[in-house]
C-alpha cells in the first residue's frame, strides 16, 4: 500500500526493511515480583518463584492403580499439582526479559515516533520507529512488520496468560495506517488485572513506558498476542 503521512499518534505503514541480525549471547536474569506474577498469569506473587519440590518416591499413580482405587490416585495428583509453587522456566524467562530490555533501549532514550525514520536496536540493526517497528525491534524480528502483518508471527492468547514480552494488538486486516496500534505488556500493576505496565511507541509521546488500562485504555478491540515459539 502507499505510505500515509498520518498524524494519528498510532499511525504506521506496511513498508518493511529486511535486516541481518548479528548473534547475541544469552544472559541469565531474574524476573521481578511483578514480572513473575505476569509470567504465572495470576497477578502479583508474595515472593520470588521457587523450584517445585521433588515428588516423593512412590506417590505417582499408574493408570492401573488409578483404576483400582476408583480414581483416588488421579485426585491426589491433581491436588498436589494445584498446591505446587509456581515454577518459571529460566530459558523462557531469559527470552522475555531480553524483550523488555530491548524495548527499554528505545524508551530510555524516548525515541521519536515516525512512520519513515529508522533507529538501531542494541546491536545496531535498524528498525522503523513506529509502534509495530518498535515491537519488531523488541522481538528481534528480521524486519519491521506492521499491525497488519504482526499476526503472521504471533498467536492470540487469553488475558490470564499474559506474560512479560507479550503484546496487546489492534491488528490484522484493515488496521493499516492510523487504524491499528500495538503495545508491549510488561506486567500487571496489581492483582485486579485491570491495568498493566506497558512499553510502546506512540505518535504523541514517542517511545515510553507507562501504566495502561486493560486492554488498551479500555479499548476492547485490542487482543493479547504472543510471539510464536516464545
Amino acid at each position: 500500500m502507499s505510505m500515509q503521512n498520518d498524524t494519528h499518534p498510532h499511525a504506521h505503514h506496511d513498508t518493511t526493511m529486511p535486516v541481518t541480525r548479528p548473534a547475541r549471547s544469552r544472559r541469565i536474569v531474574t524476573l521481578s515480583a511483578a514480572a513473575a506474577a505476569a509470567a504465572a498469569g495470576v497477578g502479583l506473587l508474595a515472593g520470588p518463584a521457587v523450584a517445585a519440590p521433588s515428588e516423593p518416591t512412590g506417590t505417582s499413580a499408574s493408570a492401573g492403580s488409578v483404576a483400582a482405587t476408583g480414581g483416588q490416585g488421579a485426585e491426589t495428583s491433581a491436588n498436589t499439582a494445584s498446591e505446587a509453587p509456581v515454577v518459571l522456566d529460566q530459558e523462557n524467562a531469559d527470552q522475555r526479559q531480553a524483550i523488555i530490555d530491548r524495548a527499554r533501549h528505545w524508551t530510555s532514550q524516548n525515541i521519536a515516533y515516525s512512520m519513515y525514520d529508522y533507529f538501531p536496536d542494541p546491536d545496531g540493526v535498524q528498525y522503523r520507529t513506529d509502534c509495530s517497528g518498535f515491537v519488531s525491534m523488541a522481538w528481534g524480528l528480521d524486519s519491521s512488520l506492521s499491525t497488519v502483518t504482526l499476526p503472521d508471527v504471533a498467536h492470540p492468547i487469553a488475558k490470564e496468560d499474559l506474560q512479560p514480552g507479550d503484546i496487546l494488538l489492534k491488528g490484522g486486516p484493515g488496521t493499516a495506517g492510523a487504524a491499528g496500534h500495538v503495545t508491549i505488556f510488561e506486567g500487571w500493576t496489581d492483582e485486579s488485572m485491570t491495568s498493566y505496565n506497558g512499553l510502546e511507541q506512540a505518535g504523541a509521546t514517542g517511545a515510553v513506558e507507562r501504566e495502561i488500562a486493560y486492554p488498551y485504555d479500555q479499548d476492547d478491540s485490542y487482543v493479547p498476542y504472543r510471539l510464536n515459539g516464545l
